[in-house]
């Protein structure tokens, strides 16, 4: 169940969360955040914060990416993206549960996701 939320919620944040900050950190700043960030608890932050940290990763990995790093520089990047979004879909699913909107969620999820499946082409055989 958090796995479907969770992947529901990655695609609700995803337009916002992913703009890219409004100056690309440096290569130092990149690996000295992702040392510290990496360490530190998750739970105290602030939303923005959360949504900080996320378009840094992706940033530094992009750059890291883009400047033909190993795969394993660019993936740690990533992890602590990953991480730190996993926090934020967290606080999404128990503010679903605590507001007991899961049923709402979940009755207009269904309606949105038969839409969409009625609204593609038939594939012919």
């Amino acid at each position: 169940m958090r796995t479907l939320l969770f992947a529901v919620f990655v695609l609700m944040v995803a337009s916002g969360v992913m703009a890219a900050p409004e100056q690309t950190p440096t290569p130092a700043a990149c690996k000295a955040d992702l040392k510290a960030w990496s360490k530190s608890k998750l739970e105290s932050l602030s939303i923005e914060q959360i949504k900080t940290r996320m378009n840094e990763m992706v940033a530094c990995a992009d750059e890291r990416h883009h400047r033909h790093h190993s795969d394993k520089q660019v993936l740690m990047y990533l992890d602590e993206f990953y991480r730190t979004h996993t926090e934020l879909a967290d606080r999404a699913f128990d503010f679903i549960v605590n507001h007991n909107l899961r049923d709402q969620f979940y009755a207009e999820e269904g309606e949105a996701r038969n839409e969409s499946a009625s609204n593609k082409p038939e594939e012919k055989p």
